[in-house]
C-alpha cells in the first residue's frame, strides 16, 4: 500500500519542469521499480510504465541512457517505456534495440520499417533476428548496415533476402567475405558470387562446392546461370551490343585491338559482347567480369580461353585508368596471370560460366 501511496504521488511530481529534478524523480521511481517488480497485468504496473515514459520524456539525454541500460536487460520491463526509449536518439535507443526481449517481432518491424539508419543497424546486432525483420533492414538498410546483418549468425535471412544481398555484392566487396562465410548462403547464389569475388573467396567457395552431391551442385550451377541471365535478357543495350559484335566478326574485325579500343571508349557492354564471342562464353559472364572490383573473374575467363597476357594486362589497366600507377599495376596484373595455372583457371570457370550453346538451348 506505501508503494501505490508513493506512486500517486509521483504521478504528479511527474509534471515537475526542472530537469535535474525530473532526473532524480526518474531514478528514485526506476529504484523503487526493481525493489519491488509488480505483476505485469497490474495496474500498479502500467502505472510505473505511465510515469517512467512521463518522466523521461523531458529528462536530458544522459539521464535516457542510464534508464536504456537499466530496462535492457529485463525481459518483462514496461513495454510502453521500452517502446519510447527504442525510438529515442541512438544514444539512448542503443542497448534497447541490441538486447531488450520486451520488444515484439512486430515492434522491430515497425522500428526497422521508420527508424534511422543507425537503428537499423543496431538491429542486426541482436543475438537472433527474426526473418521479418532481416527482410526490413535488407530493404531498407544501407550497404554497412546489410553486412553487419549478414555477420550475425543469429540473424534468420529469407531466400529473396539472400537474392537481393548477392545482387548487391556485385558492386559491394565488402560484402562478400560475409556471404561466403555464412552457412545458410544458398549454394546457387554461392554460384553468383563466383563471378566476383577475389581469388582467396573463389577457392573457399569451391571448397564448400567439394562437399556438395555432383546432381545438387550441377541443379544449383543451372540456377544461378539462369538467373543471371534473365536479368540481361529484357535489356536493349546488351541486345544492341551483340549485334554490333556479330556484325564485326562477319567482316573479320573480332580480335584483341577491337575489345581494346572498346575499352577505351568505355563501350562496356560492346567489349562484353566480344569478350564473350572470343571466349565462346555467355555475355553476362563476360559482363561480370569486366564490371568486378576483382580483377580474378576477368584473369580466370581470359587463362582459362588461352586469351593473350597483354590483352588481360591491357583491360585491366585501362578499366581502373586514373586509380593508380599503371605501369606498377600492370606488372602486378602479368604476375597475377602468369601465377594462375590453366587448371585452375578451367575448374573455376565450369561454375562461373555457361557455354553459349547451353545460353541458346
Amino acid at each position: 500500500m506505501a508503494v501505490q501511496s508513493n506512486l500517486h504521488k509521483l504521478v504528479d511530481l511527474a509534471k515537475e519542469k526542472s530537469s535535474e529534478r525530473r532526473r532524480e524523480l526518474l531514478r528514485d521511481v526506476t529504484d523503487l521499480f526493481f525493489d519491488d517488480v509488480p505483476e505485469q497485468s497490474s495496474a500498479e504496473f502500467s502505472q510505473y510504465d505511465h510515469v517512467l515514459s512521463r518522466l523521461a520524456e523531458d529528462t536530458a539525454v544522459d539521464a535516457r541512457e542510464e534508464l536504456a541500460e537499466r530496462f535492457a536487460d529485463i525481459p518483462g520491463a514496461p513495454r510502453g517505456l521500452v517502446l519510447q526509449l527504442a525510438r529515442d536518439v541512438i544514444e539512448v535507443a542503443g542497448p534497447i534495440l541490441k538486447k531488450s526481449q520486451a520488444l515484439s517481432e512486430a515492434d522491430l518491424v515497425a522500428i526497422a520499417e521508420n527508424q534511422s539508419q543507425a537503428h537499423l543497424k543496431m538491429l542486426t546486432q541482436r543475438p537472433s533476428v527474426p526473418e521479418s525483420v532481416s527482410e526490413s533492414i535488407v530493404r531498407r538498410g544501407d550497404d554497412e548496415t546489410v553486412v553487419s546483418l549478414v555477420k550475425n549468425s543469429g540473424a534468420k535471412i529469407s531466400r529473396s533476402a539472400f537474392e537481393t544481398i548477392t545482387e548487391r555484392a556485385e558492386t559491394n566487396a565488402e560484402l562478400h567475405a560475409p556471404l561466403v562465410s555464412r552457412k545458410e548462403t544458398p549454394t546457387d547464389l554461392l554460384n553468383d558470387l563466383m563471378t566476383v569475388v577475389e581469388t582467396r573467396l573463389r577457392d573457399r567457395i569451391l571448397e564448400k562446392f567439394d562437399g556438395i552431391d555432383p546432381d545438387e551442385l550441377q541443379k544449383a550451377i543451372d540456377a544461378s546461370h539462369k538467373r543471371l541471365e534473365a536479368r540481361l535478357s529484357n535489356d536493349k543495350d546488351a541486345d544492341e551490343a551483340k549485334r554490333y559484335i556479330s556484325g564485326m566478326k562477319l567482316r573479320r574485325q573480332l580480335d584483341d585491338a577491337l575489345l581494346i579500343q572498346l575499352m577505351r571508349q568505355n563501350q562496356i557492354m560492346r567489349c562484353a559482347a566480344g569478350l564473350a564471342e572470343l571466349t565462346d562464353t555467355d555475355f553476362g559472364t563476360a559482363l561480370r567480369a569486366l564490371n568486378s572490383p576483382s580483377i580474378d573473374p576477368l584473369c580466370l575467363l581470359c587463362k582459362a580461353n588461352g586469351l593473350e597476357r597483354a590483352l588481360f594486362v591491357t583491360l585491366c589497366v585501362m578499366r581502373n585508368a586514373g586509380k593508380g600507377d599503371a605501369l606498377r599495376d600492370a606488372r602486378e596484373y602479368g604476375r597475377i596471370f602468369d601465377d594462375l595455372s590453366n587448371r585452375e583457371a578451367q575448374r573455376a570457370l565450369r561454375f562461373m560460366m555457361m557455354r553459349k550453346n547451353a545460353e541458346a538451348a
